[in-house]
């Protein structure tokens, strides 16, 4: 029960939201003559003084009210909205999340939530449980993966419910964002195997935590890739540095789109597919700060194998990963396994005399190359926060001596600003 007082001059008819059992003080400002009102059973009221009545809900529905002065003058015309108690709505709050500053109101037909939470998990719960209490219908909201052929997935940790006629306006006092950044690298398997490094072999599975590996990780894979500069034992593909907040998804693409041509009832229609390296992540961070992420790397490359003197077919060869993993803050995760063999035929002969019918044949050397590769792909979670304006710290020029430039010596505030600028850059732009 809750009372409150309102001033009013216009005749426009508005709404009055009330419980049922509450009540609502109307000001007026000129002497009342007489009150209409439309259903008494579902609402009535008392009139106090000469400018002032109180509207009480008697049952659920609705009804009208009309104030009259002098004349038959208008003085307030009101729609009076009886809806269900949220006092028990409150009080439930208040005992299973005391620290949350959350308010539920009926406006008209629907149940607001307004209010500060401190994490997106306990936002959740709070919704969830107004609306079970309420018994409003659900429904669920679902991401999934689209695997292509019409095949999805659904990624169960970002299931989201609503309730109908609950409206969820809660804030989150600090919105969690995790950066992920990814190195992808194709090793030849026989670079992997001389250091002893199997991410498919039994007991391993797929995806390895860096932190149970006791000889050789990925990420000194990468290192030594990137160092020995050598596409034959590997070459990195790319390195995505990808931010997300946290309970939302981020995509990433490098590559191109193929045209592909189809004739239906003698109509030409022309669809076009995505091939290159793609990333596409979902993430969401508890309470503890564990980090639940999904990730679907894909490496998709056109193939050649089904192209021919008569007909060109467009196919795309495609290694492609799917998991979902849980990580502490700066933890790493690699996936490996993924197997790509590619033959190569070559063909070596004498000129001139490797085309002597029968006899040239002692002149030409076939040969078939057998090549494996191994993609190798590894993650690495943060938790991070914007940067503030004032820690932005650009690049400047200052004048040096001729022996500073010698003996190469750096100023000590540019080594450290150097320092910190790549610790930014390396998580996303953003700071842990």
């Amino acid at each position: 029960m809750f009372a409150s007082t309102l001033s009013c001059s216009g005749f426009a008819q508005s709404i009055t939201n009330l419980s049922k059992g509450g009540m609502q003080t109307i000001t007026v400002l000129a002497d009342i003559q007489s009150v209409f009102i439309s259903d008494p059973e579902i609402a009535d009221y008392q009139v106090i003084d000469e400018r002032k009545v109180v509207v009480f809900g008697k049952k659920l529905g609705r009804a009208s009210l009309a104030i009259y002065g002098e004349e038959g003058k208008t003085l307030a015309s009101r729609k009076i909205w009886v809806n269900p108690s949220l006092d028990h709505i409150q009080q439930q709050i208040q005992i299973l999340h005391p620290n949350a500053q959350v308010i539920a109101a009926n406006i008209g037909e629907q149940v607001v939530l307004s209010g500060v939470v401190a994490t997106e998990n306990e936002r959740d719960k709070i919704n969830e449980l107004v609306g079970t209490l309420l018994e409003k219908s659900k429904e669920e909201y679902k991401l999934e993966w689209d695997l292509g052929d019409d095949e999805t997935q659904e990624i169960l940790f970002m299931k989201r419910n609503y309730f109908e006629g609950v409206v969820n306006n809660i804030e989150v006092s600090t919105v969690k964002q995790v950066n992920v950044k990814l190195s992808i690298a194709e090793v030849s398997h026989s670079f992997l195997e001389e250091f002893g490094v199997s991410y498919g072999s039994e007991g391993a599975g797929v995806g390895v935590f860096v932190d149970k590996l006791t000889s050789f990780s990925a990420s000194d894979i990468v290192s030594v890739i990137t160092a020995i500069g050598n596409d034959t034992v590997g070459q990195i593909l790319a390195e995505p540095n990808l931010s997300v907040i946290s309970g939302e998804t981020a995509s990433f693409l490098v590559g191109g789109e193929l045209p592909v041509v189809t004739v239906v009832d003698g109509t030409t229609n022309v669809e076009y597919k995505e091939f290159g390296i793609r990333l596409e992540l979902a993430a969401k961070v508890h309470d503890d700060d564990k980090i639940t992420l999904a990730l679907m790397p894909e490496v998709s490359s056109l193939d050649t194998q089904y192209s021919n003197e008569t007909y060109d077919l467009p196919a795309l060869k495609t290694r492609r990963a799917r998991t979902t993993v849980q990580l502490g803050d700066g933890k790493s995760f690699v996936l490996g396994g993924l197997l790509s063999t590619e033959d190569k035929e070559s063909l070596s002969k004498v000129p001139f005399v490797s085309e002597i019918p029968v006899l040239g044949a002692l002149f030409r050397n076939t040969g078939t190359e057998r090549s494996k590769t191994e993609l190798v792909i590894v993650a690495t979670v943060n938790l991070v926060k914007p940067i503030e304006p004032n820690q932005i710290q650009l690049p400047t020029m200052r004048k040096t001596t001729t022996l500073e430039r010698f003996f190469v010596i750096e100023n000590q505030y540019e080594q450290a600003s150097s320092i910190w600028t790549q610790e930014v850059l390396a998580s996303g732009g953003f700071q842990k």
